[in-house]
């Protein structure tokens, strides 16, 4: 799945994705030729964790 579904399914922004993956906290699976982020459903049970353990008032940098 794209960013924006992944985003949509997690209720998280765009901006918190990719910022996890700056952080090394998410990578995508694998990228389109165009170089769009491709994430499995691996990838998304580990941004739900990633979601359920975030320290409150932490803000994407």
């Amino acid at each position: 799945m794209h960013i924006g579904e992944l985003a949509h399914r997690t209720a998280l922004s765009l901006r918190t994705i990719r910022h996890y993956d700056r952080v090394g906290l998410l990578h995508p699976s694998a990228r389109t030729e165009g170089g769009f982020r491709v994430y499995s459903e691996e990838d998304y049970e580990r941004l739900l964790l990633i979601r359920q353990v975030k320290v409150p008032g932490l803000r994407p940098g």
